[in-house]
């Protein structure tokens, strides 16, 4: 296994893709199991091309092939552009429709107050090709962002509507720092917290 960065953004989504395609928030979002994996990727690609771009994913290859992603947001981070296209909600609504986005869009609304009004690393997404899963690949790819937030004393925040995920989070050091139901009958999203004081090392 090897830790490389950059990758391309066609590699980097389709791992997210692969990884985030049964989420419930993904399910919630992107309701036709037909064409979901297309859709996720394309939605979660969005953001990834954004943290690409200033240097935030880090990747592990094995045989040369992207098999895990973590991609990340520091403080000063430029702000991505307003005219830049697709927009995010532009895209959630050529995907599910008006309607549907529109209702997405209020149920991740519900996470900002949940955001830490501190400065801090955002660990945005944390994937893990399938057909990889069990082999400690998590750990690694976390590791250099780990490193990047101790070394400017930033504590870490991330959500997650995988309840399976949190456990793996307690255990390296995040706690639960708040819950939002995204819709009635909709996704539970869990945000996290682990402080600057926990430090790089100790990721199990």
């Amino acid at each position: 296994m090897t830790l490389l960065a950059p990758a391309t953004a066609a590699e980097v989504r389709t791992v997210l893709a692969r990884a985030y395609v049964d989420d419930p928030l993904m399910v919630w979002a992107f309701p036709d199991e037909a064409t979901r994996l297309d859709a996720v990727a394309a939605w979660v690609g969005l953001f990834a091309e954004r943290s690409l771009e200033v240097g935030r994913v880090d990747v592990v290859r094995s045989e040369g092939a992207v098999v895990a992603v973590a991609t990340w947001r520091l403080p000063d981070d430029p702000v991505p552009s307003a005219q830049a296209l697709p927009s995010v909600p532009g895209l959630l609504t050529a995907l599910v429709g008006a309607e549907h986005a529109a209702a997405v869009g209020a149920g991740l609304a519900r996470m900002r107050p949940l955001v830490p009004s501190r400065p801090h690393a955002y660990l945005h997404m944390l994937a893990v090709d399938p057909g990889h899963r069990g082999r400690g690949l998590a750990r690694e790819v976390l590791a250099h962002g780990l490193v990047r937030a101790q070394e400017r004393g930033l504590g870490v925040h991330l959500e997650t509507t995988n309840p399976s995920a949190v456990p793996f989070y307690e255990r390296n050091g995040w706690s639960a720092s708040g819950r939002a139901l995204l819709a009635d009958g909709g996704p539970e999203l869990v945000a996290m917290w682990r402080p600057a004081e926990a430090g790089p090392s100790g990721v199990s």
